[in-house]
């Protein structure tokens, strides 16, 4: 396949720097990588799936916050 020629087209996804940041972090946790883990949500979330991606553990001292 020649550069710059993908199979499926480029989406646009802009999340919370802080998020993405440490999103980035907890996939290298479980060796996996960001694409793998949102193409596993989604699968999830239109019903093709009951299983979701593995996350690492909770850091010890950190409070889970709700976004409004």
């Amino acid at each position: 396949m020649p550069a710059g020629v993908h199979l499926k087209r480029a989406r646009t996804y802009r999340p919370d720097p802080d998020v993405y940041e440490r999103a980035r972090e907890a996939v290298q946790a479980v060796d996996s990588t960001m694409n793998e883990h949102i193409n596993a949500f989604l699968l999830w979330l239109v019903h093709e799936t009951d299983e979701l991606p593995e996350r690492p553990p909770k850091p010890a001292g950190r409070s889970r916050q709700r976004r409004s």
